[in-house]
């Protein structure tokens, strides 16, 4: 995590797998089954923006009302037309791995600096004496995402230009996965 003063924001790096025709695994909580999007930075920062507002619940981090709400996108499942947020259709391992890397990287450090001033404290009055001690404990090791496998056929969708990843043996896409629009495959 960089530290910008000017601004006095946290700007973070995040390393997340693609397969080498840049696709990114996506779940359909609906019916369970993999595909995969076009990896887009842009749409990528607002897919996981949700992701990093859950782990700052969690550990107690308001967010600023004045950012306003990041346009919603929504994602059509290829195998039985669900439609959900973009960011709810990420793998369950790639939500751990933003979990367990934000808590390494921006909780841990939070809580040692928070705790760094207690070391050889003392406080003494009448009958009480407190004396807190702090030790830094070994950070949890780097978590790694990926690698991903380079699985599944690629589809083009003329509607919008943009390209998915289905099953190899599944020919029945009826709605293009970003627009929704009816399509039929050749």
């Amino acid at each position: 995590m960089k530290q910008d003063d000017s601004e006095n924001k946290s700007l973070y790096n995040l390393s997340i797998s693609t397969d080498r025709d840049r696709f990114l695994r996506r779940t359909c909580h609906s019916c369970g089954r993999d595909f995969k999007t076009e990896i887009d930075l842009a749409d990528l920062a607002w897919a996981l923006s949700p992701q990093f507002q859950r782990v700052g619940i969690e550990i107690g981090v308001k967010r600023d009302q004045e950012e306003g709400e990041p346009k919603k996108t929504y994602l059509h499942c290829p195998y039985c037309n669900h439609i959900a947020e973009t960011s709810d259709m990420l793998t369950e391992e790639l939500r751990a791995y933003i979990h367990r890397h934000l808590m390494r990287e921006v909780v841990l450090p939070m809580m040692r600096n928070a705790f760094s001033g207690l070391n050889d404290t003392r406080r003494s009055g009448g009958f009480i004496s407190i004396r807190v001690e702090y030790s830094r404990s070994i950070d949890p090791p780097r978590p790694l995402h990926g690698p991903e496998p380079p699985d599944m056929k690629i589809i083009e969708f003329l509607c919008c230009g943009k390209k998915a990843k289905v099953a190899d043996n599944w020919g029945h896409v009826e709605k293009c996965i970003f627009c929704g629009t009816p399509v039929i495959l050749i």
